[in-house]
Parts: C-alpha cells; sequence; structure tokens
C-alpha cells in the first residue's frame, strides 16, 4: 500500500492548520538538528517497506485509525490517542489497520537535548518511560497534549535567536506531562496490550526468546518448536507478524549487543563475536561490516558510526 506523506502540523484548538514545508523523518537527525516533527496520514494497510531504526528518540502519536508495532520484542496494538516511545537504536515496524486510513506525528529528538531535563528531574522518570513505553491518552486530555505538538512544530519551523530555547521548552514540557501520565491511573491511564491472538502471543514470545538468548546457538528448527510451529509456518507468520526475517531479526539482535560491547569493553574482536552468538569471528566481521559499513575495529574507534 502506498504512503500518504503530510506536512508538519499545527494543531491548535484541536483544530489542524498546514504549514509550509515538509520534514522527512525516517531519516538520522542531520548535525546541529536537535528536533524534527512530522505528521504523516498512511493509507489502509500500509507496511513499512523497510526495518526501521535510528540513533534517535521518537515519540509517536497516534491521531486516528490503528496500527500494530513490533518494538525490539513486543508487539504493541495502538488506537487514536496512543503514544509510544521509541528508543534510540531500537528496531521496530508498523503496520497500519486493513479498515480505515489512519494518522500519526512523530517527534524525533537528539539525546543531548535531554541535558538539562536530566539534571532538574533525574532519569528515573525516562527510566520508567523506556520500561513501559505505551500510554493511551484519555480523550479529554488530548487537546492539551496536540496543543503542544503544535507549538513544538512552529518552533522547529523558526530560525530566529528564540526557536531554540522554545523547542527545548514545548518537549520537555510534552515529555514531562507523558512522565506524569506514566504514573497516573486518571485521568490518564497506562496503555494496556490489547488481547493478542494465540499466533501474535507465540511470535512475541518467540521474539522475546531470542532477545535473551541471542548468545546461545538459536537455530530456526529449535525456535519454532519452542513455540509449537512447524519451522516453515513459524517463519513465515514470524515475517508477517514482526515485519522481519528470522534470521534478521536475530542477526540485528547480536550485533546490537556486539556494538555495544566494542563500545563499553575492552574484549577482542574474537571475544565480542563469542559473547554474542557468533560460532565464526569472520562471518561477524563480515556481517558487521555490511550492516555498519565499517570494520568492528573501526567503529570502535568512531563510535558515532550508527
Amino acid at each position: 500500500m502506498e504512503e500518504q506523506s503530510m506536512e508538519i502540523s499545527t494543531l491548535q484548538g484541536g483544530e489542524i492548520q498546514e504549514p509550509n514545508e515538509a520534514l522527512e523523518s525516517d531519516t538520522e537527525l542531520k548535525q546541529g538538528e536537535h528536533v524534527r516533527i512530522t505528521r504523516r496520514r498512511r493509507s489502509a494497510g500500509f507496511v513499512m517497506n523497510q526495518d526501521h531504526f535510528h540513533r534517535h528518540y521518537e515519540l509517536y502519536y497516534l491521531i486516528s485509525g490503528r496500527s500494530r508495532v513490533f518494538l525490539n520484542h513486543t508487539i504493541y496494538h495502538l488506537e487514536a490517542g496512543d503514544v509510544l516511545l521509541i528508543e534510540p537504536l531500537a528496531l521496530h515496524h508498523m503496520i497500519y489497520g486493513i479498515a480505515q486510513e489512519s494518522e500519526r506525528i512523530a517527534v524525533s529528538f537528539a539525546d543531548d537535548f535531554l541535558e538539562e531535563m536530566r539534571k532538574q528531574c533525574g532519569t528515573d522518570w525516562l527510566g520508567q518511560l523506556k520500561q513501559q513505553p505505551h500510554l493511551t491518552v484519555e480523550t479529554g486530555r488530548r487537546g492539551y497534549l496536540e496543543g503542544l505538538l503544535g507549538k513544538l512544530a512552529v518552533e522547529v519551523q523558526n530560525e530566529d535567536a528564540f526557536a531554540r530555547m522554545l523547542q527545548q521548552n514545548y518537549l520537555y514540557e510534552l515529555l514531562a506531562f507523558i512522565g506524569r501520565c506514566r504514573n497516573e491511573e486518571e485521568p490518564l491511564k497506562l496503555g494496556e496490550p490489547a488481547e493478542m491472538t494465540e499466533r501474535e502471543t507465540a511470535i512475541q514470545e518467540a521474539a522475546r526468546y531470542i532477545y535473551t538468548h541471542f548468545h546461545e546457538p538459536l537455530t530456526l528448527e529449535l525456535v519454532a518448536e519452542r513455540v509449537h510451529m512447524s519451522p516453515t509456518y513459524f517463519s513465515r507468520r514470524f515475517k508477517s507478524l514482526t515485519g522481519f526475517g528470522y534470521k534478521e531479526y536475530v542477526n540485528y539482535v547480536r550485533l546490537k549487543e556486539a556494538s555495544r560491547l566494542l563500545l563499553e569493553t575492552e574484549l577482542s574482536v574474537t571475544e565480542v563475536a563469542q559473547q554474542c552468538g557468533f560460532a565464526d569471528s569472520n562471518y561477524f566481521g563480515d556481517l558487521f561490516r555490511k550492516e555498519k559499513g565499517v570494520s568492528p575495529r573501526v567503529y570502535r574507534k568512531n563510535p558515532q558510526i550508527l
């Protein structure tokens, strides 16, 4: 299905007004760019055409319609008014409802843009949001949230001396609003996973097993057997529900951990490969180079490379 891209939108009093310039949200933030906000309308049944992850945070707000999001190892069913926080480098894939058009707003922001908020508010709030990234905003409070998004959208387009300060202020207010609702039952409630089908539950269980046992041998047959499916059927269902091929997902989880170990430890490349489940360090090096564009050794010296 095709995607309909829309320009950044200003929301005022519940009404949506279209500004003049569109920004692409699926690419990395540019150097010196701290915040980006986009609004898009997705046609019924739209599916992301490639795996997606990025170095920045993304706050995803569904205005209308429905979507299914596979984030790291969990399946989330989102409806209008739902918010999802996506961490840097978190693999995610989105599929939109087949019965109706959907519309969303995405706020991308750099981790270093949160420095002042961390100093003033600590880090517990962010940790809690990472643990429970899905929130449902009650209808009566959505106007406040959308008003903040509208103000932020205006300042993202401004280039005067006040723009950066106001971008930061509105982003902090937005995150504070969401951080508070994370701990409130009323009038906001935590997003609770929609009842999943037996098939979805099995695939999510398989993804979580991979995510926590990546250092072990993980054959397709072994994981399929754990969820009582034939390898062929499991492979097909895993792809259709998560958006990722089985081997593709296993390799991503392993490479993500390998990237961390390269930067945070002094383990040799061979030791990193072994700890991440790669039996062949040469295969690990080739796969790492294909994914990152550089060898593990070069990456270790240049951590800014995604």
